[in-house]
Formats: C-alpha cells, structure tokens, sequence
C-alpha cells in the first residue's frame, strides 16, 4: 500500500523536521502503545497502537529542514519519504509510505486494503492533527 500526503502548516520548518529526525521521534507525532527501542545500527522498534507488530525501520537519507527518508524491515517492508518546503507563511510537508507485509506476498495487497491501509491513514492522521493543534497554541500565544 502507499500512502501519499502533501499537507501545509503555519509552522517553521525546524519545528516539522524534529518530528522526523529519527523512527524514535515519530512517537512524539503519532502516539504509541508502547516505548520505542532503540535496536541499534539506526534501527528502532516504534510500536503504534491498533498495529499488532511495532514498525522497526531507520533513516536512510536526511538532510536537515529538507527531507527524511527510511526503510522497514522485520515484519514489514518498505520505505517512506518526507519533503519540506518553506513558504513565505509556513512549511509545506509532502511525501509518502510505501509499505506492505513482508511474508503474505500476493496476499498482502488484499489484506492491507482490508485491515490495515485505513489504520495507516489513521496514524498519518493523528500527526496531523497533533501539529495543527500546535499551531493553533502558537497562534494563540501570538494574538
């Protein structure tokens, strides 16, 4: 399944990126059932509720206030991108996750789009409202 986004923020680009600097900083934007582990070589364990297995997936490529990228593996597989684009007035971030179930093969498309592909909508979801209701207290604060 690949999920693509392009979502624009009133928030500096610094203050996106920070969420995105390593798999374990994903907790702080998406929630999470559990602690994140770190498992070393980059690589760490981020269990996310309603997910029976924890994404374990490390940063490939980065380049900071400008891209993130990573990659799974165990359990799933795939990669994901993250683009950030500062604007006179805020950031706009834009990317995808591309990631599928490492050992149902033919199966996995099926079972993603019936048990997990809203799920992962879900939790890309959740991150955006947590900076949009961020931005608003900064808003606030401001006026």
């Amino acid at each position: 399944m690949i999920i693509r986004f392009k979502q624009k923020f009133s928030l500096p680009v610094e203050d996106i990126f920070t969420y995105f600097k390593t798999p374990a900083d994903w907790a702080r934007l998406f929630g999470l059932a559990a602690d994140v582990k770190n498992l070393g070589g980059g690589w760490y364990a981020v269990p996310l509720k309603q997910f029976p297995f924890p994404l374990v997936a490390r940063n490939t490529e980065q380049k900071t206030n400008e891209l993130a990228r990573w990659a799974f593996r165990g359990f799933w597989r795939g990669q994901g991108e993250v683009r950030f684009t500062e604007t006179p007035d805020g950031t706009v971030v834009e990317g995808y996750e591309e990631i599928s179930i490492r050992w149902l093969f033919f199966f996995s498309p099926l079972v993603e789009r019936l048990f997990l592909e809203r799920r992962f909508h879900s939790v890309w979801g959740v991150g955006w409202y947590r900076l949009r209701k961020r931005e608003a207290l900064i808003e606030a604060n401001v006026v």
